[in-house]
């Protein structure tokens, strides 16, 4: 397995890992945090399974 495939894995099990949080019991600033780590990792993701020089998340050239 290629770097890239294990960082990609690593970013898609945090989201599974965040997705199995009870979050009725976190504060809403703990929500947020959790909100922003998540978008972080799918961006990232996204990025990685895109070819080079293409964000999809963006739409256009940036990462």
């Amino acid at each position: 397995m290629l770097a890239t495939d294990k960082i990609a894995s690593a970013f898609a099990a945090i989201c599974e890992e965040v997705d199995k949080i009870n979050k009725d019991k976190l504060s809403r600033k703990a929500k947020k945090r959790l909100k922003t780590i998540v978008s972080i990792a799918k961006h990232q993701s996204d990025i990685r399974g895109a070819g080079t020089g293409h964000c999809p998340p963006h739409k256009k050239r940036c990462c």
